[in-house]
């Protein structure tokens, strides 16, 4: 059986559950100024599944708290909104969505998603850009390589054979078995879920950064490279992707000014990954 094509796999985006209206909120309200606590975390304590979820990591020993945080409104006021995000987004991420394949680690997808979500932060800080909105497009960047393994589980078997038999990269690899790539599919999927459109854009731009416009989607370029440099969650034979030039070159980004935040990225994510028991 041929893999579905790109608007048949878009067709089956019921395959991996839609985002909760929550998180869908959260998103679009990162980089809203005007955005009201007690709105969020109203619409939080709407979603008891979220609530539990941000407790458990709120408490985790990862944050090192001597009080017990026991509201969202707690969260909030404890962690701030950046660190209440992240918990919010990975939870909602790790609670809903699981590839139904046995040759496709999930786990290991979501290590190395947190990892990218951590250094796209950092970039953003770094260049002067949202990092809100980065480090969730970081996390969201690899969520059509998840809605390939779901529709075509035996389809992507293939990819990852091709991969580890014949080291081909994910890209070449996804294209000689569906015709199209992870971050494509990924693009499509968040303009499904009608996601913000920088937030599309970055998803769809992450490995071909030079054929698109966007910043974001630069962002989480450098993002990924770094994080496969640093190893967070990477796979077995992890192995450090090209950079665009131009892409770091437009973000004035440069590899030795970003070298002194190693420690604090690769603290960050072991803090988020293990609040999230990751």
């Amino acid at each position: 059986m041929n893999p579905p094509d790109l608007e048949e796999l878009i067709g089956h985006a019921d395959a991996i559950p839609s985002l909760p209206e929550i998180v869908r909120h959260l998103i679009h309200s990162l980089d809203d100024d005007l955005a009201d606590v007690d709105t969020l975390v109203h619409d939080i304590n709407s979603d008891p599944a979220i609530v539990g979820r941000l407790l458990a990591a709120a408490n985790s020993a990862a944050f090192g708290l001597s009080a017990r945080i026991d509201s969202a409104r707690q969260a909030f006021l404890v962690l701030g909104i950046n660190r209440v995000s992240a918990i919010i987004l990975g939870a909602a991420l790790l609670d809903r969505y699981h590839a139904g394949s046995p040759d496709f680690d999930a786990r290991l997808l979501w290590r190395h998603t947190f990892g990218v979500a951590v250094c796209a932060r950092v970039i953003a800080e770094a260049s002067d850009e949202e990092p809100e909105t980065a480090f969730t497009a970081g996390l969201l960047h690899d969520i059509g390589q998840l809605l390939m393994v779901s529709v075509a589980p035996a389809a992507y078997a293939r990819v990852l054979a091709l991969q580890s038999e014949d080291d081909w990269s994910v890209l070449a690899a996804e294209h000689e078995v569906f015709g199209y790539n992870h971050a494509q599919a990924g693009g499509r999927l968040a303009d499904y879920w009608r996601l913000p459109r920088d937030i599309a854009e970055a998803i769809a731009a992450h490995h071909e950064p030079d054929r698109f416009d966007s910043t974001l989607g630069e962002i989480v370029h450098l993002a990924e490279a770094l994080a496969h440099a640093l190893d967070l969650g990477g796979p077995p034979n992890n192995r450090v992707p090209a950079v665009s030039d131009r892409a770091s070159a437009r973000l004035g980004v440069r590899w030795r000014d970003l070298a002194p935040h190693f420690g604090e990225i690769e603290a960050r994510y072991d803090g988020l990954r293990i609040a999230l028991a990751l």
